[in-house]
């Protein structure tokens, strides 16, 4: 919304020919020419040790510099009747609820006092129990304790990133090595099986042996009773015809042993033949019996040793923290 010329006119009065703002804390030189109360102190000597009016040149005190206490109520007045024009219509003004009004002059608290610790009003501050003591604007007095707040605020923000970041980094180390264990999980299925699988393999190379010592045994027995009870059928027949001659008659076996002729012959008609003595077990079976039985005792020590230091490395030198506490 465009200013109006009043008003306008108005700012035009309660504008700072310095700072080119409106007046802040006005005072007034010796001159007439008032000013912001910070500007002023900014204005240096040029002759005579005395500072001069930036306007019209004349040198002033310092010390006879006086407050315009109106001008700052007329600059506060310029600023909401600017604030209520800025408004929509139907819209009401509204203070912020924070602020404090003097309890003594309904004006707003500008000022703070040093000597009493109290927030003034303009008018409080021209008043005869404030006018020696040294007042600041509130701004000002409350810019070292802000300070203050700001460099503890500060603090405590990089003290929250420190412990973000260390939050971070934990949980980043948590994650890290809950996807190790993982990884080592499947590690030792994937070892175990293959141990599994070498094994499995193993027994069955060894009941494979087994089975043709088996085989070699039973094929060697049956040949060794074939061979047997032909021996056996052979003697039988022949003490069988031997036992029938000697129960014959005496002129009945002469006449036999005249017919041949010679005794000898006799005996050689019933030879006596070395019989067969074979070995129950090949010499080559029960050669492969024992390197198989070897073999079992490799087994049975290989299989203790690696048991042995399986728990050693696995469970003794490892500290597990059970937290069950069993």
């Amino acid at each position: 919304m465009a200013v109006s010329a009043p008003l306008r006119s108005l700012e035009e009065e309660v504008t700072c020919s310095i700072c080119l703002d409106y007046l802040r804390d006005p005072v007034t030189i010796d001159c007439g020419h008032v000013f912001c109360r910070s500007c002023t102190s900014d204005i240096r000597p040029i002759s005579g040790n005395r500072p001069v009016c930036p306007l019209c040149k004349k040198p002033f005190k310092k010390e006879n510099i006086r407050p315009v206490w109106q001008l700052a109520s007329l600059v506060e007045n310029i600023e909401r009747l600017k604030v209520d024009n800025g408004r929509q219509p139907g819209e009401l003004a509204r203070e912020p609820q924070d602020m404090k009004l003097c309890e003594r002059h309904q004006e707003k608290l500008h000022y703070y006092c040093e000597d009493d610790g109290k927030l003034l009003c303009v008018m409080c501050r021209e008043s005869r129990e404030h006018r020696p003591h040294t007042a600041v604007l509130v701004e000002k007095a409350a810019l070292p304790h802000r300070e203050k707040i700001l460099n503890h605020l500060n603090t405590l923000r990089r003290d929250r990133d420190k412990i973000q970041g260390f939050q971070a980094k934990g949980e980043a180390d948590i994650l890290a090595a809950l996807t190790k264990l993982q990884e080592q999980r499947q590690y030792i299925v994937a070892e175990f099986k293959q141990g599994h699988q070498f094994l499995k393999k193993r027994e069955q190379h060894l009941l494979d042996q087994l089975t043709t010592l088996e085989q070699l045994l039973t094929e060697g027995r049956e040949k060794f009773k074939t061979r047997g009870v032909s021996e056996l059928d052979r003697l039988t027949l022949v003490i069988s015809e031997l036992e029938g001659k000697a129960r014959q008659p005496a002129a009945e076996l002469m006449q036999d042993v005249c017919t041949t002729q010679d005794t000898k012959d006799f005996a050689n008609k019933y030879p006596r033949k070395k019989f067969w003595i074979g070995k129950a077990i090949p010499h080559m079976v029960k050669r492969k019996a024992g390197e198989f039985s070897d073999k079992l005792l490799s087994l049975q020590r290989g299989l203790r040793q690696f048991q042995g230091k399986l728990l050693r490395d696995l469970e003794y030198k490892t500290d597990f923290f059970c937290p069950c506490k069993c």
